[in-house]
């Protein structure tokens, strides 16, 4: 791995012409490879950007080494009881992780901090299929119209264990599954990452483009003669592979239901693996994930 000195060497033609294609390590170039010139001039950030998006490839032998450790681990969490979950999903459109995250150019992306691969946190995961699920009851439950009954169900859906009776019954298995303030949830959603193509190449460039910064910025209101401020971020390109693995807490589970059988009753005759499966299809192929969902960004595609 070269040091941080001689990636600049490597990677700087001149300010305004970068090459990546010597870089070993993807992260730390998109973090800390910026000039002070890159970060204040628009048209060399774009060109920085390009460059990235042109030349950042990875290393397939490394990244296959750092697969079947993956596998490995998943063998060993078998034997601890763990039933693992695979499915498969291709990406539909344009996928960006942390666009917020604090960044010299405004906006980020979720990088491998080794192998800078670009990945779904398994957190962003969790998140939107409990989402999902929530929606989901809130529609068996007829509350969506009415703001009162609906926080009423999220504060029950988010908060301790509900008691297992024929109205709670739906949420005390989510609880079971994703977990309650008084409990750890019985599934496991690990980081997804993505097959690299035979190219090594996985970004693509996009743009924002900001018409009346002035206005946004709160200094005057919109107007025509404002000159449009164009924010490029990376993304990940659309037509990619994703594998996602979910584990189930199977140790964890035979306990309870030899502890507390009244709780674990709701999730007896329930296929976890098919509910799982459901909930990911619905929360990626309907609502996405990531950033500028509403504009399609992050919509996926079970792969059959």
């Amino acid at each position: 791995m070269k040091s941080f000195h001689e990636l600049i060497r490597y990677c700087y033609v001149s300010h305004n012409q970068i090459n990546f294609k010597n870089c070993e390590n993807i992260n730390l170039a998109f973090l800390k490879l910026l000039k002070r010139e890159i970060v204040e001039q628009t048209k060399i950030k774009s060109k920085w950007l390009e460059s990235f998006v042109k030349f950042a490839s990875f290393n397939k032998n490394l990244y296959q080494q750092f697969i079947g450790r993956i596998f490995i681990m998943l063998k060993e969490l078998e034997k601890q009881n763990y039933k693992v979950f695979f499915y498969p999903f291709t990406s539909q459109s344009r996928l960006i992780i942390g666009l917020g995250s604090i960044h010299p150019l405004e906006t980020s992306i979720t990088l491998h901090h080794i192998f800078g691969i670009p990945y779904i946190p398994g957190s962003a995961l969790k998140g939107v299929c409990r989402m999902v699920a929530f929606w989901e009851l809130a529609q068996n439950f007829g509350v969506i119209e009415d703001e009162r009954k609906l926080q009423e169900l999220q504060k029950k859906f988010y908060g301790e264990l509900v008691d297992n009776n024929d109205k709670n019954k739906e949420i005390l298995k989510y609880q079971l599954l994703f977990g309650a303030q008084n409990f750890k949830g019985l599934l496991l959603f690990l980081d997804a990452y993505p097959k690299i193509s035979e190219d090594g190449k996985l970004f693509d460039l996009d743009v924002m483009n900001v018409h009346y910064p002035k206005y946004y910025s709160g200094n005057e209101p919109p107007a025509d003669w404002q000159n449009p401020n164009p924010i490029f971020f990376l993304t990940v390109k659309e037509r990619i592979l994703f594998n996602f693995y979910v584990l189930f807490d199977e140790y964890r589970f035979n306990r309870l239901k030899k502890d507390k059988s009244e709780l674990t009753s709701v999730l007896e005759n329930l296929n976890i693996e098919n509910e799982v499966k459901s909930l990911l299809k619905q929360a990626l192929q309907n609502f996405g994930i990531g950033a500028k969902t509403s504009l399609g960004y992050g919509i996926f595609e079970y792969f059959e």
